[in-house]
């Protein structure tokens, strides 16, 4: 297969996600490894997309492509398996009244107080009681109650919840550095929470007010594998999406605390983790049939370099994992895409051991397969390697890239 790349490196800045770290709504929970809304606009330019389409983002992640769909008002889709992840995009798009919010922001901030530990840390995990000690845990733990008692709607209490579940990295002693937690200790006080809380519904409530709603609501979040969507044949015109890339970051405990605090119990989280898709060593998921994959030669040859290094098993079934779970979703794309419709996968390359790891490639050749004619690889980035890989093997950078497909009618 030819490979048809082009390389757009005034992208670069939309493949990292600093700038939605400034922009209204979008910053109200960032993922690590996010593309900006800035590629959705500049695809939907690209494609002509308008409100008689519908987007679909399979890893939706915080939301960036639902949302910014939204603000283009052309219906969106967003699936994740992660309660996290669907409870970001689906406050990030609900229907909002700010005026109603702040009313009930004024008698939920009263109830924001600083309280001794008795007994509520038994409802949490050790990850949890270890992350936020003591008062910490209690407060927090108040502060949720406060929340599911608030006499308001459904959407009102997620929109509190996301704002307090974004307190929890300023006070946790767990802290993510790339794909895991480090232990730190964190010495700011539970007695700072309401006003933590309070300077961050205020923004929330401000980036609200300068927008307009539009009059109909077509904007949806779900929790959903990308490996068997709950989407009819046919039924979406364009795809915008970034699947995890093969770095073995584990985003259940990225964003352990936070789930278990907010979502799911210990058991709950270490499924989630196995279910995940094949990105990180400890996923085992239960997959749908993978009639139609065959593994393309240069991964296959990619992983059997890796292979001749000692204590690699993990990492090799993590890699053949993490194509098939390609394959499987690759696959499901195309089954919900329209004839003639288009799709965009923002990805990046790997590095094991010194051996390259062409992601991009191999998800031109798989969506073949599955489906899909890749058009263009758009090459936006390199990446440079770790500093361990480079004090061993050198500077290698790594592409980053959009792999584009198209559905032939």
């Amino acid at each position: 297969m030819r490979y048809p790349f082009r390389t757009r490196l005034e992208w670069r800045k939309w493949v990292v996600p600093e700038l939605l770290r400034e922009r209204p709504v979008h910053r109200w929970l960032v993922f690590p490894h996010s593309f900006t809304d800035d590629i959705i606009r500049a695809l939907a330019k690209e494609w002509d997309l308008g409100a008689q389409d519908n987007i679909l983002d399979p890893f939706a992640g915080a939301g960036t492509t639902v949302l910014a769909a939204k603000q283009l008002g052309i219906p969106a889709t967003g699936c994740d398996l992660s309660p996290l992840a669907t409870l970001a995009s689906g406050v990030k798009v609900a229907r909002h009244d700010a005026d109603s919010l702040a009313r009930c922001w004024h008698k939920l901030e009263k109830r924001i107080k600083v309280r001794d530990a008795n007994g509520e840390a038994k409802a949490y995990s050790d990850l949890v009681r270890t992350a936020l000690p003591g008062k910490k845990l209690a407060t927090f733990h108040g502060a949720k109650a406060a929340i599911a008692d608030l006499d308001a709607s459904d959407s009102a209490k997620a929109f509190f919840s996301l704002a307090l579940l974004g307190q929890i990295q300023k006070y946790s002693n767990a802290v993510p550095t790339g794909g895991w937690l480090s232990w730190r200790p964190n010495r700011r006080p539970a007695a700072r929470l309401r006003a933590d809380l309070a300077d961050t519904v205020e923004g929330m409530l401000t980036d609200l007010r300068g927008i307009s709603e539009p009059v109909n609501h077509r904007w949806t979040a779900r929790v959903a594998d990308a490996r068997s969507l709950p989407l009819k044949d046919g039924s979406v015109s364009a795809i915008i999406t970034s699947p995890p890339y093969p770095n073995r970051h584990d985003y259940t405990r990225v964003f352990g605390v936070e789930l278990m605090f907010g979502f799911l119990d210990w058991d709950g989280t270490r499924s989630l983790r196995y279910q995940m898709m094949h990105s990180h060593p400890e996923a085992r998921p239960n997959r749908p049939p993978s009639q139609g994959y065959s593994e393309p030669r240069l991964i296959t040859d990619a992983i059997r370099r890796v292979a001749r290094h000692n204590e690699r098993e993990r990492l090799v079934a993590m890699l053949h994992g993490y194509f098939l779970d390609l394959y499987l979703s690759l696959r499901e794309m195309a089954r919900a895409l329209r004839a003639g419709g288009k799709a965009a996968l923002v990805l990046g390359n790997a590095q094991y051991d010194g051996v390259p790891i062409e992601v991009d490639k191999a998800t031109a050749l798989i969506g073949r397969h599955a489906g899909l004619r890749c058009t263009e690889i758009r090459v936006v980035r390199q990446r440079g390697n770790s500093a361990q890989q480079m004090k061993l093997h050198g500077r290698a950078p790594a592409r980053e890239s959009v792999v584009m497909f198209v559905k032939d009618e």
